[in-house]
């Protein structure tokens, strides 16, 4: 369309307004908003001019539509008439086409896009068969939708239920097992204090076993040496030594008997005290594995790893010593003390 056309209701819709709004001679006082909201406006109506509006709408929007038209060509037209240099202020003339422009295309959006084109295009939709039958999927189609969005919400529910009825159970099963190992560790605490209570009895009447023979040899080789001294001046040494010696190994081998027994006593004292210690610990560890079963992110590994750990290592408890671990065998060592005593004699 030639610049010296007036734009008129019935060629507005055929104007290209990037054309006229961002035309050169206006320098920097550019229409760029007119030009974007203009042209949508313009859009809108070229739909509803094809959708044949007049024989669709009540009069009263009809009317309506036409005044919409009449406002556009209006608003084109003066930007056709607009020069920068017949206007005391064209920045001013700039802005208040703005602001004529913003509040015709609120006007616009509110009662084109908003009611009559959507009518419109619902009406002229119903008219098609194929067109009324695509709306019946699509009416279908979202009703799944709506179906399927209810089936996942229920789905999601079912398996939090199912992630939540996991963490209980998984608690139980944990304090369930902490309750079997600490009832198997006081089991094994009872058997080895029993077997400890009579190993001490031993111990006890070993002691006194020693100590009566150690008084019977003392008396014995008192009555001994004074046979020897009454019958001769001159002592032998080595029958002396000969008759300690004897007595001594009788001793030695006493002693290594109630060692074994003193041995036999701490070993189950040491195995008690163990096992009562392993109890303890998972005793513990049941309350443990409840309450981090609540937790957002439980670490169970590492703490039946550290518990573990707690059972099982080897502890210094203090009834059996390395020392006495190994210590040789004390007959052994006494006979050999004791020759090499007669020896060096």
């Amino acid at each position: 369309m030639a610049e010296n056309t007036p734009i008129t209701p019935e060629n507005v819709l055929r104007t290209d307004i990037q054309e006229l709004t961002l035309d050169k001679r206006f320098g920097s006082l550019v229409f760029d908003n007119a030009q974007k909201k203009l042209s949508k406006a313009q859009t809108w109506l070229k739909e509803v001019k094809d959708l044949k509006y007049e024989e669709l709408l009540l009069d009263s929007d009809t009317k309506q539509v036409n005044n919409i038209i009449r406002k556009l060509a209006e608003h084109l037209e003066w930007v056709r008439n607009f020069e920068i240099s017949s206007v005391p202020n064209p920045k001013q003339e700039h802005d208040g086409l703005n602001s004529r422009v913003d509040s015709f295309f609120n006007d616009v959006y509110s009662q084109i896009v908003m009611r009559i084109l959507p009518f419109l295009r619902d009406e002229r939709r119903k008219e098609k068969p194929d067109e009324h039958k695509l709306d019946e999927e699509i009416k279908k189609v979202v009703q799944l939708r709506t179906d399927l969005e209810k089936e996942l919400k229920s789905v999601q529910e079912e398996t939090e239920k199912i992630r939540i009825t996991g963490k209980v159970v998984g608690s139980a099963k944990g304090q369930r097992a902490a309750v079997r190992m600490a009832s198997h560790f006081d089991n094994e605490v009872a058997r080895y204090e029993g077997l400890a209570r009579k190993w001490l009895l031993g111990v006890a009447g070993g002691y006194l076993c020693v100590v009566g023979i150690l008084i019977w040899l003392g008396v014995i080789m008192a009555i001994y040496l004074n046979q020897i001294i009454a019958l001769s001046e001159t002592i032998n040494t080595s029958s002396i030594w000969s008759a300690v010696i004897s007595k001594l190994v009788i001793l030695a081998a006493l002693w290594y008997g109630l060692s074994f027994i003193i041995k036999n006593y701490n070993v189950n004292s040491q195995l008690a005290a163990v096992n009562r210690h392993r109890a303890a610990v998972a005793r513990t560890l049941e309350d443990f594995v409840a309450v981090e079963q609540q937790q957002e992110n439980p670490r169970l590994s590492e703490m039946l790893q550290n518990a573990t750990d707690a059972m099982f290592k080897n502890m210094p408890i203090g009834f059996v010593s390395k020392t006495e671990k190994e210590t040789s065998n004390p007959v052994l060592q006494i006979v050999n003390d004791l020759i090499g005593i007669k020896n060096n004699t």
